[in-house]
C-alpha cells in the first residue's frame, strides 16, 4: 500500500545520503533502525509529547548510530531531512471524500475551522504543503501540527491554545475525529462538544456526543445536537 511505498523510499533515500556522505550502512539495517525509531516516536506521542520536525530525523539517525550526528555535515543534515521527513510528497494520501463539500458547508454558516493534527514521521510543513495543493488549506482558519508544538493529542494544552488563537470558547466549539483516545477523550477534556467519525471503539467508556459514518453526516448531526443553526458553535475543528 501506500504506507509501505513511504516506507520503502524513505529507507532507500536515507541509505543513499549516508552512502554519499561516506557512511556505508545495508539498507535492512536502516529499515531496522527506523522501525525501532517509529516505536519510540509513539510511546512520545503517548506522553503527550512530541519531537520537532528536524527531532524527527534526529532520533530516527540515532537509533542507527549514536554518535552518526557529529560526523554530518550541513548538506548531509539537509538530505536526511528530506529523506525522512517528504516521502509523502511523492506517495500522497488521497482527499476523504465529501472533505471539500462538508467544509464549504461548514463555513457557509458562518463558522470557523480548525485543525489539529498529530502529526507522524511526516511533520506539519510537509502537510501544509500537501492540504494546500489538495484546495483544503484554503478552507482552514486555523492549523496545529504536534511537532510544531511538541505535544501531541490528547494534551489538552493543544486544544486549549487552539480555541485560544481563534477567539472561542470550549462550549462554543466542536471537535471531530476517529480515535476515541486521542479525538474523543481530548476534546472532553477541554470542555469542548466531540463527535466521532468511523467505527473504532470506545475506549474506558469514553463516548462522544455523536458518532458519524461520513463527513456527509457532519451538519445533520450538528444539528440534532442543537449546535446548528439555532444555538451554533463559533468554531468546527477536526483531525488529520
Amino acid at each position: 500500500g501506500i504506507g509501505e511505498a513511504r516506507r520503502l523510499l524513505r529507507v532507500r533515500l536515507a541509505c543513499d545520503a549516508l552512502a554519499d556522505a561516506g557512511f556505508d550502512y545495508a539498507a535492512a539495517d536502516i529499515e531496522a533502525a527506523f522501525l525501532a525509531a517509529g516505536v519510540e516516536h509513539e510511546l512520545l506521542h503517548a506522553s503527550e509529547r512530541d519531537f520537532t520536525a528536524h527531532g524527527r530525523t534526529v532520533a530516527y539517525l540515532r537509533q542507527i548510530d549514536d554518535e552518526i550526528g557529529d560526523r554530518l555535515d550541513e548538506r548531509a543534515w539537509a538530505r536526511l531531512d528530506e529523506a525522512i521527513l517528504t516521502p509523502m510528497l511523492t506517495h500522497r494520501p488521497v482527499v476523504m471524500k465529501d472533505a471539500h463539500e462538508t467544509l464549504d458547508a461548514v463555513r457557509a454558516h458562518g463558522l470557523s475551522v480548525g485543525l489539529i493534527s498529530n502529526t507522524g514521521i511526516t511533520p506539519g510543513f510537509v502537510l501544509r504543503h500537501i492540504l494546500d495543493d489538495m484546495g483544503l488549506w484554503r478552507l482552514l482558519d486555523h492549523a496545529v501540527f504536534s511537532d510544531e508544538e511538541e505535544l501531541a493529542k490528547p494534551a489538552v494544552a493543544l486544544f486549549e491554545n487552539t480555541l485560544d488563537e481563534m477567539g472561542v470558547a470550549a462550549t462554543e466549539a466542536a471537535f471531530l475525529g476517529d480515535q476515541p483516545r486521542l479525538d474523543v477523550a481530548g476534546a472532553l477534556r477541554a470542555g469542548m462538544w466531540s463527535l466521532q467519525i468511523g467505527d473504532v471503539a470506545p475506549i474506558d467508556g469514553v463516548a462522544p456526543h455523536a458518532r458519524i459514518g461520513g463527513l456527509a453526516e457532519l451538519l445533520p448531526a450538528l444539528r440534532l445536537l442543537e449546535l446548528l443553526p439555532d444555538v451554533s458553535p463559533r468554531a468546527v475543528a477536526g483531525e488529520c
